[in-house]
């Protein structure tokens, strides 16, 4: 009995110790260092001079080939190897605050009907400020005048303008036209803001467009001219707001087209696959017909198996119209999805033939480096596995109070190299749990032991009963 004892606690004890060896080299990490061969990709990173920290825009190619929407697989290393640190920004916006709107005084211009608005004969007000107060014309042309355009007073803002709201009636139910913007400091020499822009108000198959916004690039000027081709219908304004922009100018867009693809068996449902996750602004849905008008809705999401989500609803036009064509404005937006579907409309005709094309803006991210090492550095990324290890710059950069700060340089990127290649940006297939099957082929084993065991041990005491009854007897 205490032999079989000591067996059995040998035996549990043996058994306790495979499992938890195997237990824990199940959980184990591996402590080999990054190298760039764990990546897909890569770009070179060029740059003059030797400065501590340099800065370069976030390319295409990067957002197409990283598996993860915040860049999280992405790495800076130097010759040797290493990786360095570096930190993501997001380029700084237009404005510090939201837009504002603000009235604008406005003159309207009389003329003949053949005159263009450099013939015009006009005499000009101002008040001491320099305030127009009052813009007339020759009295002789008052009976056969006809309105050709109007002058806007901004000489009071103090902030740039970048958009005009107008305010219309046209004594017609539908207007489509074209405005011509201009500008100048003196009312004497003019330049051209907007050569064209589209102006609608329609009625149409049960919808309404009204499109009385012209936005531009942020300008100061003191007087801005508004005039139009002069064989449409006069524009008849009854109010317009200048919108004022804050003290910064946006970084140019960056601009990617995809063709849609039209869904099976869902008429007027298209799909687009812009293949990259990228950080998106603004959106532009190039319609495959002319004199179209249709009503839309835009869904977007991550990744195929999520559901869509909701983007935004809009009319969406493409027409010809005394001889300008006419489009939708940029619809805005914000996130990162890739996968997009446009729903659009049957009950007025749909799009008709062809597929229509989507083309996305955004303001590439800003990657900043550390130069630590020796050259060259690179970009890599793309890795279905990594973790994000984005480093926090300001944390590592010493106090610049009461020294200058540190300059950021410019760096650029070379043509993408292959690393890795694609087959590092898929997930990498789960490896067998070899020794999980160890552990619960131990506590099986184990098991079946301490049964044997046991049933051992009842048969001896059975014997030895057994065997005291027929002694007594």
């Amino acid at each position: 009995m205490h032999k079989q004892s000591n067996t059995l606690s040998l035996t549990l004890l043996a058994a306790f110790i495979i499992a938890s060896y195997a237990f824990a080299s199940d959980h184990e990490k591996s402590a080999d260092p990054i190298q760039p061969h764990d990546f897909a990709y890569a770009l070179p990173l060029q740059f003059e001079g030797q400065d501590a920290l340099y800065q370069t825009s976030v390319p295409l190619s990067v957002y197409q080939n990283t598996v993860r929407s915040d860049l999280g697989d992405l790495r800076v290393f130097n010759a040797q190897g290493e990786v360095v640190p570096h930190m993501l920004q997001q380029p700084e916006r237009s404005s510090t605050s939201q837009p504002v709107l603000s009235k604008l005084v406005y003159f309207p211009l009389q003329g003949a009907a053949s005159a263009g608005l450099d013939q015009l004969s006009i005499r000009i007000k101002r008040n001491a400020t320099g305030t127009l107060i009052d813009i007339g014309g020759s009295a002789k042309l008052a009976s056969q005048a006809k309105l050709c355009g109007y002058i806007l007073d901004a000489s009071t803002l103090k902030q740039s303008i970048q958009a005009l709201e107008l305010d219309w009636t046209t004594g017609r139910e539908s207007f489509v036209g074209t405005l011509r913007i201009e500008s100048s400091d003196d009312l004497k020499h003019w330049n051209t803001v907007v050569g064209g822009a589209p102006l609608a108000s329609l009625q149409f198959g049960g919808h309404k467009l009204s499109q009385k916004r012209v936005e531009f690039p942020a300008l100061h000027t003191k007087y801005l001219r508004l005039s139009w081709p002069q064989d449409t219908a006069p524009l008849h304004l009854t109010g317009i707001n200048a919108e004022l922009a804050g003290s910064r100018i946006d970084t140019p867009l960056t601009w990617h087209t995809a063709t849609g693809s039209a869904v099976s068996d869902k008429p007027g449902e298209y799909q687009f696959d812009l293949g990259a996750h990228l950080p998106l602004q603004r959106v532009r849905i190039e319609l495959p017909q002319m004199n179209t008008l249709v009503q839309a809705t835009l869904f977007s999401r991550a990744l195929p198996q999520d559901t869509w989500q909701l983007a935004g609803n809009s009319v969406l036009y493409k027409l010809h119209h005394s001889g300008q064509d006419l489009k939708n404005p940029d619809i805005a937006v914000t996130g990162s999805h890739r996968y997009w579907l446009l729903r659009v409309e049957q009950k007025s005709g749909g799009l008709g033939t062809g597929l229509p094309e989507m083309q996305v803006g955004w303001q590439p991210q800003q990657l900043q480096f550390v130069t630590r090492g020796a050259a060259p550095f690179q970009i890599a990324y793309g890795n279905s596995a990594i973790k994000s290890a984005e480093f926090q710059l300001q944390n590592f950069l010493p106090d610049s109070e009461g020294r200058p700060a540190l300059k950021i340089s410019p760096a650029q990127t070379g043509a993408q190299i292959t690393l890795g290649g694609e087959s590092r940006l898929r997930p990498p297939l789960p490896p067998l749990p070899w020794k999980k099957w160890i552990l619960w082929l131990v506590l099986s084993v184990a098991v079946m032991l301490l049964g044997w065991m046991a049933y051992r041990l009842v048969k001896q005491l059975e014997n030895h009963d057994s065997s005291k009854t027929t002694g007594n007897s």
